[in-house]
């Protein structure tokens, strides 16, 4: 929790924000919001990875789906974990230095699911955009394979942070809080919010790109109807996600530059602490939003989708147009 408040004269300095505030906070928006989302998270993601692995993975888009679903899946399941046990609720019970110690542990494995996760959403909005733009060129260079050979150094590079965070500085990571804000900084911080500004910039060029070809099959006949508006669909899926991921990736890039320009706001230190864990469990939720409902765009808007989808978990059968 929040560092002593005493200053260098031995006085104490009283918080911007009351521990009692924070804990309503903290139990409002980790211990309720964060862990009921995440648990609905965990079960939609299972169903996304079911109906994609069904779907077959012949194509990139597919490909791109099921792995950020497979992402979104740890990010749910972490944080689930995470928000339950990192609770006043549970910190004064006999078991609350045990259940603390393992939140804290769980709390690098969740931002390198999160910082995957944004990496996934770059990576997809920016093939997309490659895919609008050069939509020739980009299927010879940018291959299923060659997507999935992506997909590995983005799980690569997770797993290389997490091996040398842990032989590095190791649970419950108290003891080292210079060595462990410099991790996050350069491991999950930059590239996350790196990842963020890809995103903004891919999505608003596919947005602007595709209003373009619109007016223009309004005015010239196509000779590929249907594969232009599967194309189109792919793409409007893709415009949903990256925006949702916009909007609730947004309190974490905020936070993160707050930082930056005022390094105590920081979760250990005497004045600001309490509020920068205040606002943080504002962007846990956002983020757990963000993990949980890209089942509803999928089905809105890929008819594929819906239609494996129905069959696996309806029981019904319906007429795919495409």
């Amino acid at each position: 929790m929040v560092n002593d408040n005493r200053t260098g004269s031995g006085e104490f300095l009283k918080p911007l924000v009351s521990v009692a505030i924070m804990d309503i906070f903290s139990v409002v928006n980790g211990f309720v919001l964060s862990s009921f989302i995440s648990c609905l998270g965990i079960f939609t993601n299972t169903a996304n990875i079911i109906v994609y692995s069904r779907m077959g993975l012949s194509e990139s888009s597919n490909i791109n789906f099921l792995a950020l679903s497979i992402i979104d899946f740890f990010v749910s399941f972490v944080t689930f974990f995470l928000k339950f046990l990192y609770s006043p609720i549970l910190r004064d019970l006999s078991t609350g230095p045990i259940t603390s110690t393992i939140s804290t542990s769980l709390g690098p494995i969740m931002l390198c699911a999160v910082g995957a996760s944004a990496m996934m959403t770059a990576l997809i909005s920016t093939e997309r955009f490659l895919c609008v733009v050069f939509p020739l060129k980009v299927k010879t260079f940018l291959t299923p394979r060659r997507v999935l050979y992506l997909l590995f150094a983005i799980m690569a590079y997770v797993l290389v942070f997490l091996l040398v965070f842990f032989i590095d500085i190791g649970a419950p990571f108290q003891t080292q809080i210079e060595k462990t804000g410099y991790y996050y900084f350069c491991f999950f911080a930059v590239p996350s919010a790196t990842c963020f500004f890809i995103v903004v910039v891919t999505t608003i060029l596919l947005v602007v790109r595709l209003k373009r070809n619109l007016e223009w099959r309004k005015q010239t006949a196509s000779q590929s109807e249907s594969s232009s508006c599967k194309e189109n669909r792919v793409a409007r899926t893709i415009i949903a996600i990256s925006t949702i991921f916009i909007v609730c990736f947004f309190p974490n890039v905020l936070n993160l530059f707050v930082q930056i320009i005022h390094p105590p706001f920081r979760y250990m230190d005497p004045y600001l602490g309490t509020l920068a864990v205040t606002m943080f469990s504002f962007s846990g939720v956002f983020q757990a939003i963000s993990s949980s409902i890209n089942l509803i765009f999928y089905y809105k808007m890929s008819s594929k989708f819906k239609k494996v989808f129905s069959e696996t978990f309806l029981g019904r059968k319906r007429r795919s147009k495409g």
